[in-house]
């Protein structure tokens, strides 16, 4: 599946803002991140799909958008 991504913050700053990947599900994206932005495997994100954020595995669909966001801070 090609997904798009759109990525914020540092993550933004390792990957550029936007880009598509391929990925059967978020997981498969995560791996496949680290291999093309091997600066990934120690930066902790959170990551959406279609604007619903998600910390279990989900399969994702031709045309998906999927979002790296760093992690939250403020108060």
């Amino acid at each position: 599946m090609e997904v798009k991504v759109i990525a914020f913050g540092k993550i933004a700053e390792i990957t550029g803002k936007e880009f598509s990947i391929a990925a059967s599900d978020t997981e498969a994206l995560k791996e496949q991140l680290v291999v093309q932005f091997p600066q990934l495997a120690d930066v902790k994100f959170a990551v959406a799909v279609n604007k619903k954020v998600t910390d279990e595995n989900m399969a994702l669909s031709n045309n998906d958008t999927v979002a790296l966001m760093p992690p939250y801070s403020g108060g």
